[in-house]
């Protein structure tokens, strides 16, 4: 029973380290960019080696990927609650996916500039897969709910479908860079909401 509970508690202890490694390196991602961004760095904001580092990322690119994925988890998170709360409520569904973007952007803020940078990493054979395929996935989502909610006539037959659903994901990218420029008591939920209605007829 004590080698069990030893091997539970260092596996946890493995992933709060990874946890804390993860977020120095979005912060030091964001504040230098990948090229400028070392290992050594990270280790050091990390308070770990660079070898204990490369125990846990094969390189800095599996890190940076690493991040962008922990942050790709958490969203997906994120809208699978939104989907539970409304499991047949298409404009409900896609009223809490603005919420959450909305709260993810002022809750995370690290974590938020990190996809911002990443889009100007996008045609970098390195990363751009991975951020397309974000995209395309969100997209393919919110097309879906739009087409269901279409066949019951909540919102206008003549809309363009998968472009509305490009446009719905792109405001995670409107929040962001919004965020600094608008007043407070204009930067709500419900004015990302009334836009999006307005965009759908609904």
């Amino acid at each position: 029973m004590k080698i069990v509970e030893k091997t539970r508690r260092k596996y946890m202890e493995y992933q709060e380290r990874e946890k804390e490694i993860l977020a120095c390196a979005i912060r030091l991602f964001n504040e230098r960019g990948y090229k400028d961004a070392t290992t050594a760095a990270i280790a050091k904001e990390s308070g770990i080696s660079e070898p204990i580092l490369y125990k846990h990322f094969e390189n800095k690119k599996d890190l940076f990927l690493s991040c962008f994925q922990n942050i790709v988890d958490e969203l997906i998170a994120y809208y699978k609650v939104v989907y539970k709360s409304h499991p047949e409520d298409e404009l409900g569904y896609m009223e809490g996916v603005i919420r959450a973007y909305v709260n993810f952007v002022m809750e995370n803020p690290d974590k938020s500039m990190f996809l911002v940078h990443l889009m100007s990493y996008q045609n970098n054979p390195d990363f751009a897969p991975a951020f397309n395929q974000f995209m395309e996935a969100s997209i393919t989502t919110i097309e879906k709910a739009l087409k269901s909610a279409k066949a019951n006539g909540l919102i206008n037959p003549t809309v363009d479908l998968h472009f509305l659903a490009a446009m719905f994901v792109s405001q995670y990218f409107t929040v962001m860079a919004i965020q600094n420029f608008v007043d407070p008591v204009h930067y709500t939920n419900g004015a990302l909401i009334q836009i999006m209605k307005s965009l759908m007829n609904a």
